[in-house]
């Protein structure tokens, strides 16, 4: 069995306005390359999405987004993107999508997540605190996120207080500066001493020049943005 992770699949199912292929040829046929490249991954598997999974604005509005979600193959743990508006509580998302038999999908909030030889935890993130344009509702919801950083790294810690398993963070923004340098999300995740793997999304188009692999300060970092992985989900472990 293996982890699989991919982000920012944009559906636009329910939405078909909202297509992502209004934004060039990276872009065609998106939603079938994503089906059919995730035949990779086994109903046994696990699948990351770190978020921007669907452009509905409510969740009971995403119902044929979240159908196509549930068939894709393997267990789905999800955390939330910047563009799903549909995101409520997650007590009350989780009762949604377990009335409406979407039985392959588990939301990750505060929380931490036990599989096999992992244990995974993850949170939106948020504009860095030096990026440009930065609002005082920016920098709020920048301390908010910090908060719920910490919250998951204690979460994933007393999930596993030995560290002996593998422990995998997911964050939707980039939690590394533009060249890898630490910022306060990255240095929290670093300082805990417990993640192995991060994996972050949120990056399309001119934007992958941004993007930051490989190890940095002991952690393995991958962007696992969809159109940056042509679409075929990227194999953590």
């Amino acid at each position: 069995m293996a982890i699989y992770a991919m982000s920012d699949l944009h559906l636009a199912i329910d939405n078909p306005e909202k297509t992502m292929e209004a934004f060039g040829e990276a872009w065609k046929d998106y939603i079938n390359r994503i089906r059919e490249n995730s035949s990779v991954v086994a109903s046994e598997d696990l699948y990351l999405m770190p978020g921007d999974l669907s452009w509905a604005t409510y969740l009971e509005n995403a119902n044929k987004d979240f159908t196509f979600i549930n068939e894709l193959p393997g267990k789905k743990l999800i955390v939330r993107g910047n563009h799903d508006y549909w995101w409520g509580t997650s007590k009350k998302m989780q009762k949604q999508l377990d009335d409406g038999g979407y039985d392959t999908i588990t939301i990750l909030r505060n929380n931490a997540y036990v599989w096999e030889d992992a244990v995974i935890s993850g949170t939106r993130g948020w504009k860095r605190a030096d990026d440009e344009g930065v609002s005082e509702e920016d920098l709020k919801i920048h301390r908010r996120e910090l908060e719920r950083i910490r919250l998951c790294l204690k979460a994933m810690e007393d999930a596993d207080p030995e560290h002996k398993l593998k422990h995998i963070f997911m964050t939707h923004f980039p939690p590394l500066g533009r060249n890898g340098e630490a910022t306060d999300y990255s240095e929290l995740i670093e300082d805990s001493g417990i993640v192995d793997i991060c994996l972050y999304g949120h990056l399309h188009g001119r934007a992958h020049s941004q993007i930051v692999e490989g190890d940095v300060r002991g952690i393995k970092y991958f962007c696992v943005a969809a159109d940056y992985l042509k679409y075929k989900p990227l194999r953590v472990l």
